[in-house]
């Protein structure tokens, strides 16, 4: 019965240019609007065209080499894929305390060897900091991937490393408490709008906020917040879920730093011991802003939904979609429904004919649209 009554989610009929969705539940795979097969280019991937013997890349599973400004590709996604049904605890895994890893992965060559391969690139002139992000988001556009494992890649492996990057598709959301006579008689919700900064990554704004003080409903501006005056330049955000302790046990870190090699320098001081690293970060031109135990800041992802701007949480799927929208029969919206996803700068239509029961596992990685 599923099956069938998924088949009329697209009134579409598929075309040369769309994303197709096949599969089920955790399999759901994502294949891209491309022609298939491990090779594809990318066209103007770089505003300027240096050679030399430090611009490629090549290992057993990826190969990126420069033609000009355009970067010939050739890449193996099997091994980024998880094992159907592989859910084990994450032996050494830096995540919160009690989670398994969602994913056991042969080698995570795209964050093992790709990440840290544009990075060298960058260092020695073959492009420019605010090229790698998109570069890292087109090759995972090209890839045939299930759409939980593309997320993971581009935010990072936040179930096994405990932290996720954001960049200017996302906003901060915190929820502190509000104390009166010491005593907790509400909570405020503030909203962080982030935008892209001028040489890569993002900046931090203050958009608005809610307190719910005994029933009573007040609407302002987010309250004022370390996240508000970070260092200048410091534009690459990694936020960090950790259970760890910092001045009276705060749980919750955002590093901040100027670039992204800058981040991972920092994310490797901060693994070392999170407590000396923050007490020091502004000495190492870094940001580390710590949050109470009583305070909770995350990330939810913009999905553009009938013309309006809802969020869904980290890794956010179709499901989360319907309950922030207040859907609570999707069988309902799903005949009529319609997602369309960036493709090399353009929005392209998604075909869901052949989703099968799988579609409300579908994880949005931003820049999309879904009507019904």
């Amino acid at each position: 019965m599923g099956a069938l009554f998924l088949a009329g989610c697209s009134a579409r009929q598929p075309g040369a240019k769309t994303w197709r969705l096949v599969g089920t539940g955790r399999t759901l795979t994502l294949n891209p609007p491309r022609p298939p097969g491990p090779e594809f280019t990318l066209r103007n991937a770089r505003a300027a065209s240096p050679k030399g013997p430090a611009c490629r890349l090549e290992t057993s599973d990826v190969s990126f080499r420069w033609k000009g400004r355009s970067a010939k590709v050739r890449a193996i996604p099997d091994s980024l894929v998880a094992t159907p049904g592989s859910l084990v605890a994450a032996e050494g895994s830096k995540g919160p305390q009690g989670l398994s890893g969602e994913t056991v992965l042969a080698r995570n060559w795209f964050r093992e060897d790709f990440l840290p391969g544009l990075a060298k690139q960058q260092s020695e002139g073959c492009l420019t900091p605010n090229e790698i992000q998109q570069l890292a988001q087109r090759v995972i556009d090209n890839l045939a991937l299930p759409t939980s494992t593309a997320y993971r890649l581009r935010y990072g492996e936040f179930a096994m490393n405990g932290y996720i990057d954001v960049d200017a598709k996302f906003r901060l959301t915190g929820v502190e408490p509000i104390r009166t006579n010491g005593q907790v008689t509400g909570y405020q919700t503030s909203y962080y709008p982030l935008k892209p900064a001028a040489h890569g990554g993002v900046q931090v704004s203050a958009g608005a906020s809610e307190s719910n003080t005994a029933g009573t409903i007040t609407v302002g501006t987010a309250v004022d917040s370390e996240l508000l005056h970070l260092p200048a330049g410091a534009t690459y955000l990694r936020l960090f879920f950790r259970s760890w302790s910092i001045q009276a046990d705060r749980r919750i870190a955002v590093l901040a730093a100027g670039s992204q090699a800058a981040l991972e320098s920092a994310t490797a001081g901060f693994d070392e011991n999170p407590e000396a690293f923050c007490a020091t970060a502004s000495t190492r031109g870094v940001a580390c802003v710590g949050v109470p135990k009583d305070t909770v800041i995350g990330p939810e992802l913009l999905v553009q939904t009938n013309g309006r701007s809802l969020y869904v949480p980290v890794g956010g799927s179709l499901g989360d979609l319907f309950r922030a929208a207040g859907i609570r029969e999707p069988k309902k919206v799903l005949p009529a429904l319609k997602i369309s996803k960036p493709y090399e700068g353009k929005l392209v239509p998604v075909d869901l004919s052949k989703a099968g029961d799988g579609l409300m596992m579908f994880v949005f990685t931003g820049g999309e649209q879904v009507t019904w």
